[in-house]
């Protein structure tokens, strides 16, 4: 199995809008026998980002926009983390060890970013090239409490460098009836959106990250529900700026 990155580009030439998803997915290759734990925990948050696939495939398909998902848990490795980043393959989440991720010699290490990690990024790259004009949009969910402390509210605009773009994308989604914070749960000024950064720097494009609290998209149709809330908000980002 390849676990190859999947790339939605419905009728989407010309788009204004390119939408990643970094942690789409809980999968682990068989041979990595579940890297030691047990199913449930791989669908958990430790190995993906829970319902964010599904709001990513729903605001492509409403907006007719690329987007482009990871194909692999996030244990395997972090898509949206730096090559040298220490939690790249973490040996715990979440005060939960990983087993498999216990000792990673260098030609494992060099095999999982050239069979999970290069191809995201790729793909992410050839998308944003065929749409030049297009701004970034990272799309993750967070745990509604973290270490004890509780994480009140439904949806963070992360962001480092488009403070303008960042406060009309939160303000449209209080309009939509969300309780939103800037640069929470994680902050960008951090380094935590390494993801988008990287590409909307490598294609000098505009880009942010919209993080959403996971205790709204627990089954798709509630996900879905929250994407359908967010797309008029979204798609004002498609605007030409003046």
């Amino acid at each position: 199995m390849k676990f190859a990155p999947v790339t939605l580009a419905p009728r989407a030439c010309g788009a204004r809008l390119v939408l990643t998803c970094e942690h789409a997915s809980p999968a682990v290759p068989p041979e990595y026998a579940n890297l030691g734990l047990a199913p449930p925990q791989l669908r958990d948050h430790i190995g993906w980002d829970i319902g964010a696939a599904t709001v990513t495939e729903e605001l492509s398909r409403q907006l007719t926009v690329p987007a482009v998902l990871s194909a692999a848990s996030r244990l395997l490795v972090d898509c949206n983390r730096d090559v040298a980043d220490a939690d790249l393959m973490p040996h715990e989440s979440h005060g939960i060890a990983i087993p498999g991720n216990a000792r990673i010699e260098a030609a494992e290490r060099d095999e999982r970013l050239q069979r999970f990690y290069a191809p995201y990024h790729s793909a992410v790259d050839t998308t944003v090239a065929a749409h030049p004009d297009a701004m970034l949009l990272s799309i993750h969910s967070f745990t509604p409490e973290l270490n004890g402390r509780q994480r009140p509210f439904d949806v963070g605009v992360l962001f480092d460098t488009y403070d303008d773009l960042a406060v009309a994308l939160a303000d449209g989604v209080k309009a939509a009836g969300f309780a939103v914070r800037m640069n929470e749960p994680y902050s960008g000024l951090d380094g935590l959106i390494f993801s988008a950064r990287s590409h909307g720097l490598r294609h000098s494009t505009r880009y942010l990250e919209l993080e959403i609290n996971n205790r709204l998209l627990r089954r798709d149709d509630e996900a879905r529900a929250v994407a359908r809330r967010l797309v008029d908000v979204v798609g004002r980002l498609l605007e030409p700026q003046s």
